[in-house]
């Protein structure tokens, strides 16, 4: 599979951002270009974040997800917090 984005097509949001769209490995992903000035992320950093997640994704996709387990979830920690507020 090529690990080098193809560029799809761009969609403007008003006169102050543009939306580049982008193919990679299979997966779209969208960078925003500044039309107004503003110095936020680079292109060349929301290219790197968006191919990392999308290479993540694919990795995990083969293995297998671990099962759910009570003890150590948001889940327990919520209750014993419930636990403490109403005194049960």
């Amino acid at each position: 599979m090529e690990k080098k984005a193809r560029y799809i097509g761009a969609v403007r949001d008003g006169w102050q951002h543009t939306e580049l769209i982008y193919e990679y490995r299979g997966y779209t992903y969208l960078v925003t270009k500044d039309n107004n000035g503003y110095m936020g992320e680079s292109l060349r950093s929301q290219h790197a974040k968006e191919q990392k997640s999308i290479d993540e994704r694919i990795e995990a996709k083969d293995k297998p997800t671990p099962e759910w387990t009570y003890e150590g979830s948001a889940q327990e920690g919520f209750d014993l917090f419930w636990k403490e507020i109403c005194g049960e």
